[in-house]
């Protein structure tokens, strides 16, 4: 058995997970996030020099606890922070912090969305599965257990929480999607969520509703309208089941989630607990 080090760059927070790897099993062993918002660091397409300083910090110290632990093979992805005009610049800057850095493509973050999601459910041969980020949104259609199309466009929960919370954007870029890739041009009366705002989701509805891992639509709805009024019941448990760094953006965040629905007439939602960082240790693996 291997152990594996992945940090997980995004627009919201920087994630380590530390696994150790058996064929195809994964048993996770060490998880620490940290709220950055790397997004709030780019202007006219730039991230200012503060920004990548935060970043590479944060992967030093991440660094120096694969060092405690023995682990010597650590790789790094970045997702939509790495889609600005100086990623050069962040890329070679990060690169210093020991971490093998690969920035992905929106194509190739919601591949490995899906080939992460695998471990979760792995009986689900074909639908529509999607991750609503921080500065991005994907969704994914496959079949036969292959991803068909995926796609993603640039607006995630920590962007929609600069709009208003009833924004149009969300429901014009879905349907800008669904004309653009025929494969997303199609009804899922079951959809899967994948990534952090999807498990938000899935740890209030544990508490509120009694899963996690199954969301009806309609009590999305109502979950959404009694956390939006301040329902104290509701609001007591967001704080409580919900990172500090992420509750800010957990409405917007069910907006797109909302919306994606109602486009694709789905009822109910699975949560996946794996995704993006699962993909991509695979796929590191596969390389070596």
């Amino acid at each position: 058995m291997n152990r594996y080090g992945i940090a997980d760059v995004g627009s919201n927070t920087v994630v380590l997970i530390a696994y150790e790897v058996n064929g195809n099993e994964l048993r996770q062993l060490r998880y620490i996030s940290t709220p950055v918002h790397l997004i709030d660091y780019v202007k006219d397409g730039l991230m200012a020099r503060e920004g990548i300083e935060k970043a590479l910090a944060v992967l030093k110290q991440y660094a120096a606890i694969l060092d405690e632990m023995g682990i010597s093979y650590r790789f790094a992805d970045i997702t939509e922070p790495c889609r600005i005009d100086n990623a050069e610049e962040l890329i070679k800057a990060l690169a210093l912090s020991g971490f093998e850095i690969h920035p992905l493509t929106g194509e190739q973050e919601a591949l490995y969305d899906f080939e992460g999601a695998k471990f979760s459910y792995p009986d689900v041969h074909e639908g529509i599965a999607f991750d609503v980020g921080g500065g991005s949104t994907e969704l994914i259609s496959f079949h036969d257990d292959k991803a068909v199309e995926a796609m993603s466009f640039h607006l995630g929960c920590v962007r929609l929480a600069h709009l208003p919370l009833d924004t149009e954007e969300c429901r014009k870029e879905i349907l800008k999607a669904r004309s653009e890739y025929p494969s997303l041009d199609t009804d899922a009366k079951t959809i899967i969520g994948i990534g952090g705002t999807a498990r938000a989701v899935g740890m209030v509805f544990e508490k509120a509703y009694g899963d996690r891992h199954r969301i009806r639509v309609s009590d999305l709805k109502d979950a959404f309208a009694r956390i939006r009024d301040k329902e104290p019941v509701i609001t007591e448990i967001v704080h409580h089941t919900v990172e500090a760094s992420r509750i800010p953006v957990l409405l917007p965040g069910m907006h797109m989630i909302m919306e994606i629905c109602d486009v694709f007439n789905t009822e109910e939602i699975v949560i996946s607990d794996t995704g993006i960082r699962e993909g991509f240790l695979m796929a590191c693996i596969a390389d070596l």
